[in-house]
C-alpha cells in the first residue's frame, strides 16, 4: 500500500513530461494556388437583313428555253463579315452554300490563391487530472481532482 502513492508520483511525472514536449500551436498549413480556367462559347442569333448581291454572274452555255423565253442559269453570291451564301438557279433559285460566322469565345483564367489562417483554439477553464499536495495534519497527498483555471495566459 506504501508503494501506490510513488507509483502515482511516477506516473504524474511522466504526464507532466508528455505534456511539455507536446506541440502548443497547429503548424502552419502549406500556401495552396488553385487555377480555374472557364471558356463560354456564344453562339449568337443574328438578324441579316436583305442581302446584297456582291457577284452576280450568268453561266454561259447553262440556258434553258421554254417556248419563245430563254432563260439563263444564274449564280449569285451574298457575302458579309458574318456570312456567305451562295445561290444559283433559272427560275426559282435554290442556296448551294451557306457559311455562317457568329462563334466568340470567351476565356478566363483565375488563379485564387489560400493562405493558412491559424485559428487558436479557447483555452479550457476546466481540467481533470492528477495531484500532488501536501496536507497540515494529514501529510503528503496524492490523487486525482477537478480544477478551474482563474487566470489564462
Amino acid at each position: 500500500m506504501k508503494k501506490l502513492p510513488w507509483l502515482l508520483v511516477v506516473l504524474l511525472a511522466i504526464a507532466c513530461v508528455a505534456v511539455c514536449f507536446r506541440p502548443h500551436e497547429l503548424l502552419p498549413a502549406e500556401i495552396r494556388t488553385e487555377t480555374k480556367i472557364q471558356t463560354v462559347v456564344e453562339l449568337d442569333t443574328v438578324l441579316i437583313s436583305a442581302p446584297i448581291a456582291v457577284f452576280w454572274q450568268i453561266l454561259p452555255n447553262d440556258t434553258v428555253r421554254i417556248g419563245d423565253t430563254l432563260l439563263h442559269r444564274k449564280r449569285v453570291v451574298y457575302e458579309d463579315s458574318l456570312y456567305r451564301a451562295v445561290v444559283s438557279g433559272y427560275v426559282d433559285p435554290r442556296l448551294d452554300s451557306m457559311q455562317v460566322f457568329p462563334k466568340t469565345v470567351y476565356q478566363t483564367v483565375t488563379n485564387d490563391i489560400y493562405y493558412p489562417v491559424v485559428v487558436k483554439p479557447k483555452k479550457k477553464r476546466w481540467g481533470l487530472g492528477l495531484q500532488v499536495g501536501y496536507g497540515y495534519p494529514g501529510g503528503f497527498y496524492v490523487g486525482g481532482g477537478v480544477s478551474y483555471n482563474l487566470w489564462q495566459w
